[in-house]
């Protein structure tokens, strides 16, 4: 993990996770301090019209009429969440747009003592871009080359006095670099930090799905039940949607248990749990272990000729597993019991006592069979 972050890559998949995490964030940051930047950047004005009062004029053009404008424009784009480089590009553009305006002022005013003064403001921008802006590493370097050449090329071509120049370049670097220092630190701990996010989140969703399901099949267990069943009924606009209930027993599951074991009858079981959930048609569905080897399947707007078909098209399957078995039928069977009707009119726990009494025919009739018979799809569908 330390590793991973140190880096400041990860593999390709976590990256991509990161970088969708990092994407709102950048966003935020740069919308949240887009009018600050230029606030104290337009205050600044105040320095060229003491220092350079001949170029104000120039320096009011340059900073509401080309740098302002290019600010908002840039931070209205980066609102729209747009992908990582268009966004760094854009981010690295602001400070960059700063420094040139900076730079240009100072060039037409190089034979001025006042400017030499001036010019040391770059260090004021380059803490901006990679302190406050806070881009990944790679971008924050980057564009820290290209402000710290350029600086030196415009203090080269104005033919800067050696003190001014020596002064400034060894106050750019400086900053340069305890500012890219503190900026991949910065990325660094924001690594460190999605990872144990991610970590921890992972843990709670593991132990929320242990505390909600069958560790041995996989289905939900009777608490994740009651607690959806307790959502239906809270909400009052599902009172008229109809809820199928099937209840289904492996049939003489104790002499399978007896005569193969243990591991043999579990094994069985996940078997069927599968076959099980292969039947759920979506993500209103929700399949239980009930307890032992029976199982409880909640369809949810389903009517009683939806709950018996599906009841026994699951039955088929399971037989189609041939799974050997020493009692009557010679395979593994399961009997079903089927039970329908509106929320508002059949509160669960008569439900589900309807389709555990079918479930009981189902059984009184030899097994292997659903109770109530599959209905064709025009029979009505009245609550059995």
């Amino acid at each position: 993990m330390n590793d991973s972050a140190r880096r400041l890559r990860f593999p390709p998949e976590v990256e991509q996770a990161y970088e969708a995490y990092r994407r709102e964030y950048r966003a935020r940051v740069m919308s949240s301090t887009i009018v600050p930047s230029l606030l104290i950047y337009n205050l600044y004005l105040i320095v060229d019209y003491l220092l350079l009062p001949a170029t104000f004029g120039i320096a009011l053009f340059c900073h509401l009429i080309v740098v302002t404008p290019l600010l908002l424009i840039a931070g209205l784009i980066v609102r729209q969440r747009p992908r990582l480089w268009l966004r760094e590009c854009l981010s690295a553009s602001l400070p960059l747009a700063m420094a040139a305006q900076l730079l240009f002022i100072f060039y037409i005013n190089r034979d001025l003592a006042t400017a030499d003064h001036y010019q040391y403001a770059i260090s004021g921008i380059l803490a901006y871009a990679n302190v406050n802006q806070r881009p990944p590493f790679r971008f924050a370097l980057i564009s820290t080359l290209i402000l710290i050449a350029s600086y030196c090329a415009v203090l080269l071509a104005a033919q800067t006095a050696f003190p001014p120049f020596l002064i400034g370049m060894s106050l750019i670097t400086g900053v340069g670099y305890v500012t890219l220092v503190a900026n991949y630190r910065m990325e660094r701990d924001a690594r460190y930090a999605f990872l144990r996010r991610t970590h921890d989140r992972f843990e709670y969703e593991v132990s929320e799905h242990a505390a909600t399901h069958d560790a041995l099949t996989g289905l939900a267990n009777r608490y994740e039940f009651e607690k959806r069943s307790a959502q239906l009924y809270a909400d009052r606009r599902l009172a008229r949607t109809s809820l199928g209930i099937l209840m289904l027993d492996v049939d003489d599951f104790k002499a399978y248990n007896d005569h193969y074991g243990h591991i043999a009858g579990d094994a069985c079981l996940k078997r069927i749990a599968d076959a099980i959930a292969s039947q759920l048609r979506n993500d209103e569905d929700l399949a239980i272990r009930y307890g032992g080897e029976e199982f409880l399947i909640l369809l949810f707007n389903a009517t009683l000729a939806d709950t018996t078909g599906i009841a026994e098209r699951l039955r088929h399957r399971v037989n189609a597993f041939h799974i050997p078995h020493v009692a009557a039928h010679g395979h593994v069977t399961i009997s079903i019991g089927a039970a329908a009707g509106t929320i508002a009119e059949n509160p669960m726990n008569e439900l589900i006592a309807r389709a555990d009494a079918a479930l009981y025919q189902a059984k009184r009739g030899g097994r292997n069979q659903v109770s109530p018979p599959t209905l064709s799809a025009d029979t009505p569908s009245a609550s059995i």
